[in-house]
């Protein structure tokens, strides 16, 4: 199996050199480059083209937001984990909003981002628990949703959205409904333009918020 290649961005030597040194006691990561700020990080990850950028917010030069909308212009197959300290919604809708298809907390357990990695490099959406509902029940999408799925989208593409706000990736999806991972990806870009919405998480919340009645 191929490794996953692992970018880490954090403006905290010391813990940027913890989280190095424990994905890389993972056999299927690898780190492939250290970065300090969001430019180092533009810069680093149009080089190296790694598979994942874990990356904190509140950095000087460029922040991580600014950073993950960058890369999603220049290059967008990059998987954009967040790792950070901070609970603010203010924080957690702009990441998301910007690309990010991952939010954790720094207090999360090795395993955890272990896991997280690889599960956005899949193409789901993860986003820690405690932040998991700031992000289902208020996150601005458009149009408002209802109690019910859109009209216009189609029986199969309300089945891949459900699946999508379970969690499920891209693979995952393809293998329960018997489709190839292409046309899930098809599904998911029509998905996003009837919807309105910017990104798969955003999609993910608004399934949520519909089955929840919010």
């Amino acid at each position: 199996m191929e490794r996953v290649r692992v970018l880490v961005v954090d403006d905290h030597p010391l813990f940027r050199q913890g989280v190095v040194a424990t994905l890389n006691h993972y056999p299927e990561l690898e780190v492939v480059g250290e970065a300090s700020n969001g430019q180092e990080a533009v810069q680093l990850a149009t080089k190296l083209s790694p598979n994942v950028l874990v990356i904190d917010l509140n950095m000087p030069v460029m922040g991580g937001v600014e950073a993950i909308r960058q890369l999603q212009s220049l290059t967008p197959s990059i998987n954009v984990m967040v790792l950070t300290v901070s609970e603010e919604e203010e924080d957690l809708f702009p990441a998301v909003a910007a690309g990010a298809k991952g939010y954790l907390l720094k207090n999360s357990t090795p395993d955890a981002l272990d896991n997280a990695v690889l599960h956005i490099t899949e193409g789901g959406v993860l986003v820690s628990p405690a932040m998991a509902t700031a992000l289902l029940t208020s996150l601005p999408v458009s149009p408002e949703p209802t109690s019910e799925a859109p009209n216009d989208l189609s029986r199969r593409e309300q089945e891949v959205l459900e699946l999508v706000s379970q969690g499920a990736t891209n693979k995952e999806i393809a293998s329960k409904l018997i489709l190839s991972e292409n046309t899930v990806k098809t599904h998911l870009r029509n998905i996003m333009e009837k919807l309105h919405v910017a990104n798969r998480s955003q999609a993910a919340a608004y399934a949520v918020r519909i089955r929840l009645g919010h």
